[in-house]
């Protein structure tokens, strides 16, 4: 066996993060995956999707780090920087993209130099753990994930960026490999175990080894829902039963509908007001709402001076609070009830069991339907999911087998 040396990056909407095996000689090595948020006290293998430049355009952070810088910065400062987050699914809308201020930057810029960071990160880990050897981009085969609805315009668009980054060289494109999500989620589930599909060791029971098996790969993640259905052959080979598909209603779908929600309960503007001069606290509502959105409960908001000074322009506050269906007001904190925030989420969940069920229309032989990415850890998606896709399921298959297993992971 040759050397082999391969990067794998996840570039999504919501978190990033990368991968990497270094195989020498005979000997070959299991990937390793970089972890994330040391200095905020996190393990995690995925950092958030975000980035900050300076008021000149230059790159100052990316990740928790900016995250974190940004929210620390007060009304005019943060009103000169540049703090793009979750811009992902922006690509295809225009050349630029808005900041979190609404200054707008090249989508070039934003996406080569966030590819960037994650080049040398990963370049600056693998040096540090190679004593002795000085790697390089060339050095590797690069594989970068798209979500399967983007068209060849947006892959292209990505080869661009990647290009711009330093990961790939002028006739050394070839070492760039673009590599659908759902494929990548497939190819890692049918390792797992059959029996739950989830567990931390491979063994001989793995779907690998079970030929005939059919399964959904539904892949959840910040911007999009990508698809497929995979048939495990003998030796393990894949067999494509439903070409990779999906739509654009991931997690950030309900992050909308919960800043429009906001400008509801604001009624008058009052919202827009506060977002045009206080972002970054706007973009620390944001994260504590991504952040507790997996559990099933209420949402309290905690009134910072400058939100408050904003609120007391609004009159009879108890009485206006109560006329919301879902928010109460109760000593500067607002509460939003979890059967408000549930609302939020019935276009993402519906579309995503609408294309289950057209799925399982054309193939009843499916014996696992995987969920995976961060969506997937929302507890109201699991029970929804679960409930509507049996109940399709038995009507399906009448007189037959009519079990499913579900299995709902972060990959």
């Amino acid at each position: 066996m040759s050397d082999s040396y391969v990067i794998a990056i996840d570039f999504g909407t919501a978190y990033s993060g990368y991968a990497y095996n270094i195989s020498t000689g005979e000997k070959e090595s299991d990937p390793i995956l970089k972890r994330w948020g040391a200095e905020q006290r996190l393990d995690t293998p995925k950092t958030p999707t975000c980035i900050l430049f300076d008021q000149n355009g230059e790159f100052l952070k990316f990740g928790y780090e900016a995250k974190t810088a940004y929210i620390k910065m007060r009304g005019e400062e943060a009103k000169k920087h540049y703090f793009f987050g979750e811009f992902k699914m922006d690509l295809n809308k225009n050349l630029k993209i808005k900041a979190a201020n609404d200054k707008e930057m090249t989508a070039l810029k934003v996406f080569s130099e966030s590819l960037r960071f994650l080049n040398d990160d990963a370049l600056k880990t693998i040096n540090a753990n190679t004593a002795g050897t000085k790697f390089t981009p060339a050095n590797f085969t690069w594989v970068l994930t798209v979500p399967a609805i983007w068209d060849e315009s947006a892959k292209q668009f990505m080869r661009e960026a990647a290009t711009q980054a330093g990961i790939v060289t002028e006739g050394t494109e070839d070492k760039l490999m673009i590599a659908l999500e759902p494929e990548a989620a497939s190819v890692w589930c049918k390792k797992l175990p059959s029996d739950g599909f989830i567990s931390q060791n491979h063994n001989s029971n793995s779907l690998d080894q079970t030929p005939g098996t059919q399964y959904i790969i539904v892949d959840c993640g910040g911007g999009t829902i990508d698809i497929t259905v995979h048939e495990v052959l003998e030796g393990g080979a894949l067999k494509e039963l439903h070409k990779a598909s999906g739509n654009n209603m991931g997690g950030q779908t309900v992050e909308r509908k919960f800043k429009e929600f906001l400008k509801d309960i604001f009624c008058d503007g009052f919202w827009d007001e506060y977002e045009e001069n206080y972002p970054s606290e706007v973009q620390k509502i944001m994260y504590d709402f991504i952040s507790v959105k997996q559990v099933d409960e209420d949402f309290e908001i905690q009134c910072t001076d400058n939100l408050g000074q904003i609120i007391e322009k609004m009159e009879d506050l108890e009485t206006y609070f109560e006329s919301v269906q879902g928010v109460s007001w109760d000593e500067g904190t607002i509460i939003i009830s979890k059967e408000k925030l549930r609302s939020l989420y019935d276009e993402s969940l519906q579309g995503i069991t609408k294309s289950l069920k057209e799925i399982l229309k054309e193939n009843r032989n499916i014996g696992y339907i995987l969920i995976v990415g961060g969506f997937a850890e929302m507890e109201l998606q699991i029970k929804f999911i679960s409930t509507e896709i049996t109940a399709t399921v038995a009507d399906y298959r009448t007189g037959k087998k009519n079990t499913i297993k579900f299995n709902f992971m972060n990959l």
